[in-house]
């Protein structure tokens, strides 16, 4: 699998715990660009998500579909949502890495 799609399925998975690790961050030591940092990774690494999680996949769908028998079910485009690419992602990787 080219590392590049490997992180091209991960990068909406990635984006939305990263954005979370920092507007969860509170207390009197944490400064106070942290939640707009959060705000603007959530924002933005959604957007791009949904752009490159599916535009991945399809690039590994295609490569299997040369290389090996099984090809991936259209549902694995479901990465695209948000809060389903989290368990999309790892169920899609863990198939991938296991059967191809």
């Amino acid at each position: 699998m080219n590392p590049l799609v490997f992180l091209g399925i991960c990068f909406g998975p990635l984006a939305l715990v990263v954005s979370y690790l920092f507007t969860a961050a509170t207390g009197p030591s944490v400064p106070p660009w942290t939640d707009a940092a959060g705000q603007a990774i959530r924002l933005y690494g959604t957007a791009a998500a949904v752009v490159v999680g599916p535009l991945a996949l399809h690039v590994d769908r295609l490569d299997l579909a040369r290389e090996s028998d099984w090809v991936p079910s259209p549902v694995y485009y479901l990465v695209a949502i948000p809060f389903l690419s989290i368990p999309i992602a790892f169920i899609y990787l863990v198939r991938r890495l296991t059967a191809a």
